[in-house]
């Protein structure tokens, strides 16, 4: 097939780190090796041809217009005066970047006469659902979170929240096909609106090329002096949803009792430097390494120096996310304790792929651990285990079920589908492509 991927967030770095980043790489990596025509069009990459050949796709930018940059500089200027939350790009910014976007958008369609677009929701991102209109194309939309509310729970805030609201569930009622990671995510499209028929169900996954079982590790213990030191390790990024800040407690505990234990850091975010502070203050400066970001491709060796791989989610009001690092921490074959939250519990089957404890349970997270460190024949299996399940949970196997899925809006041929018929073609595949079900998500 010919496929028009699209991105319209300028906040994504299409060579970063961040988990986007490598979800929208992994995903156009994994539709190429398939054997499918991709276009990607995406606003942060520069330049192209450095990820071109990676991804074996046609990468086409369209990075915010000088006048909308002056706009956000002056946005920002005028914010910092007014005492507001200073964002890189505003909301009215990212609103007349569609404009831009989906004029460029529609020449590479133009050129690639796509059978479907897939794109990935994006706040006030609507250039897809025009493009898809006008072009008569369906629209394949993911979702990776209800923007509206973690920009409002979490981040900055938003000009005009009800506004903001209207256009997401807009966005997300005429889009012919939505694809959520999570069930809570599910939820909440239907709360919104959407017909369940038009929902699938899609966690996210890992790329077994590159974490595997095979690397042993030695390069990152010789770099940091970590030979003979049991190893409990993190990979993501210091934000207040990730629980760095209970691992950190939990760890003082653990060596307390044994000196021993050291704990790895892998990763960056604005909460680090008080998470320095913190380490500094309790004396630990020796048993903490703060490694810092890493490249993508290194971080199998990082987790390969790692005795135990923690996931430290802590009690949120809604767990929505589809932890990626969760995959990579099971494919690497790392001994996992992961707090029992939302996917999570899903992902890890407690005492069978890994160890779970109860959200911001300080006690059951040590526990967990040291039952990991007495025990290294269990460390040992539970690991192996996790990297078998992970067979399961690759993007190659995740895009054959996007294709599988949008097959038949494709084989349609016309303009924009009616729902109605779309109802009749989503039941045709409904019984044995959906993986809704808690036992076709676990591993």
């Amino acid at each position: 097939m010919k496929i028009l991927y699209i991105s319209t967030d300028p906040g994504i770095d299409l060579t970063g780190q961040i988990g986007s980043a490598i979800h929208i790489r992994a995903l156009v990596r994994a539709l190429a090796d398939l054997g499918h025509q991709v276009t990607l069009v995406c606003s942060g990459v520069e330049p192209a041809q450095s990820i071109e050949a990676d991804l074996h796709a046609t990468v086409r930018l369209v990075p915010l217009a000088r006048w909308n940059r002056v706009l956000a500089r002056c946005l920002q200027i005028a914010n910092r005066f007014a005492g507001m939350p200073v964002r890189e790009h505003p909301d009215l910014v990212r609103a007349l970047h569609n404009f831009r976007f989906a004029r460029r958008a529609a020449a590479a369609a133009r050129e690639l006469a796509p059978d479907f677009i897939y794109e990935r929701y994006s706040l006030w991102g609507m250039a897809g659902l025009w493009l898809a209109r006008k072009l008569g194309t369906p629209l394949v939309l993911e979702v990776n979170a209800p923007l509206v509310y973690e920009q409002q729970r979490y981040r900055a805030g938003l000009t005009n929240a009800p506004l903001a609201r209207w256009v997401e569930h807009c966005i997300w009622r005429k889009a012919n096909l939505l694809i959520a990671v999570s069930e809570s995510l599910r939820s909440r499209l239907q709360a919104a609106g959407v017909d369940p028929e038009f929902i699938r169900v899609l966690p996210n996954a890992v790329d077994p090329r590159l974490f595997h079982m095979d690397f042993d590790g030695k390069r990152v213990r010789e770099l940091f002096n970590l030979d003979g030191r049991f190893v409990i390790g993190f990979v993501g990024t210091f934000k207040p949803w990730h629980g760095a800040d209970l691992l950190l407690a939990a760890f003082q505990d653990l060596h307390q009792v044994d000196p021993s234990t050291h704990l790895l850091l892998v990763g960056d975010g604005p909460l680090r430097p008080r998470f320095e502070e913190q380490v500094r203050k309790t004396g630990l400066h020796r048993a903490v390494t703060f490694a810092g970001g890493v490249a993508h491709q290194d971080v199998p060796h990082y987790l390969a120096a790692m005795d135990v791989a923690i996931a430290p989610y802590p009690a949120l009001e809604e767990f929505y996310f589809s932890p990626i690092k969760l995959f990579e921490y099971m494919a690497a074959g790392r001994a996992v304790v992961a707090s029992r939250a939302g996917q999570v519990a899903e992902i890890v089957v407690d005492g069978v792929t890994g160890l779970l404890f109860e959200p911001g349970d300080r006690a059951g997270l040590v526990s967990c651990v040291e039952r990991f460190q007495k025990d290294t024949a269990l460390r040992n299996e539970l690991g192996r285990r996790a990297s078998a399940a992970c067979s399961e949970h690759t993007w190659g196997q995740n895009v054959a079920r996007v294709i599988h899925w949008v097959q038949p809006l494709v084989n349609r041929n016309g303009s924009a589908p009616f729902r109605g018929e779309e109802k009749r073609l989503a039941q045709r595949f409904e019984g044995n492509a959906d993986l809704t079900s808690k036992g076709e998500n676990r591993p």
